[in-house]
């Protein structure tokens, strides 16, 4: 049994029965076990930064040192962590309060602070060059690479099986396209560990890592429509016995080879805009699709497509008000 509901074009379409999530692991155990492996890598630098800090502090005869650790965490959040900025500003902030009350009570010596920071600060950064990923760009293209080896062959099957009515090979690549749910894990743990190192892969490499991590966070976007768009072409259009419309495998077989060259470009590093024309040419096949007149489902398997090409385009880096237009721009 199929639910209703509406798609970004006004029709309604039919979203498949929930059970069609089977193989996707949600259990309480599974989101502790994500969470370990995504906060396990600062857990480890920021302990290893107390530790380290603590223990200089002491070898050069700091007691009960306090002031080294919170600076060298302090610094490491600064350093590698966007989102933690404020905590790592609040810590700051109190490890200068500590430090400037030892000194005026007579507790501490600027000599002794002055160590304690310089203990910390130098902690942090070695510690930050240590343990981030020296190729950051290099292992998102790695992660990357599967999920959209996946995703281009599966949407090339669904092409097929709508032109040639086979709904056991739409099936095969609805549950295929599932297993992307485990590519999409890995990658947003990629992605949580060198967004730690985008300072540093700045200053080292001088590539801006943010461009790479909006690729690869649009991408993931279309994924989860690609994902829709196949289980609206199997359970929709195929089950339902709707009439497929001509150009609607010819869309999908344009949108697969856009994704393909995406994934090239990708792998070698190059111009990610060299598969602008494809995924353009593919969504421009939706207004041949609504001249034909399509059913309910087949409409929403174009509009699904339609959506995972304007994410794909804004993961080339073009602007989304652009990428809007290329799309949207009437046939002459």
């Amino acid at each position: 049994m199929a639910v209703l509901t509406t798609n970004p074009i006004g029709v309604r379409k039919a979203r498949p029965a929930p059970t069609m999530r089977r193989g996707v692991n949600r259990s309480g155990q599974a989101v502790v076990k994500r969470a370990w492996r995504i906060s396990r890598p600062i857990i480890f630098q920021v302990g290893l930064a107390i530790v380290i800090s603590v223990v200089l502090a002491s070898l050069i005869g700091h007691d009960r040192p306090i002031g080294a650790p919170l600076f060298a965490v302090a610094t490491l959040e600064l350093v590698c962590a966007k989102r933690h900025r404020h905590i790592a500003w609040m810590i700051l902030g109190i490890a200068i309060g500590l430090t400037l009350t030892a000194v005026l009570i007579g507790y501490r010596s600027v000599g002794w602070v002055a160590a304690d920071i310089a203990i910390g600060v130098i902690t942090a950064f070695v510690i930050a060059f240590a343990t981030t990923p020296r190729n950051a760009v290099g292992l998102v293209g790695e992660s990357l690479d599967p999920l959209l080896t996946r995703v281009a062959t599966n949407v090339r099957a669904v092409a097929g099986a709508l032109r040639d009515n086979d709904t056991t090979a739409a099936a095969a690549a609805v549950y295929d396209l599932v297993e992307t749910e485990q590519d999409l894990n890995r990658l947003d743990e990629v992605l949580m560990q060198v967004r730690r190192s985008a300072i540093i892969t700045l200053w080292t490499t001088g590539q801006d890592l943010a461009v790479h991590t909006t690729t690869a966070r649009e991408i993931g976007y279309a994924v989860r429509n690609i994902r829709v768009m196949a289980r609206h072409s199997w359970w929709g259009v195929l089950r339902g016995r709707e009439r497929v419309p001509v150009a609607l495998p010819q869309m999908l077989d344009a949108l697969a080879d856009g994704i393909g060259v995406l994934r090239d470009e990708i792998n070698r590093g190059g111009r990610l805009s060299t598969a602008r024309p494809l995924l353009i040419s593919a969504s421009r096949w939706i207004d041949v699709v609504r001249q034909e007149r399509p059913g309910m489902a087949a409409a929403a398997v174009a509009s699904d497509a339609d959506a995972a090409v304007l994410n794909l385009l804004i993961a080339t880096g073009m602007p989304v008000v652009e990428a809007d237009d290329k799309l949207h721009r009437p046939l002459t």
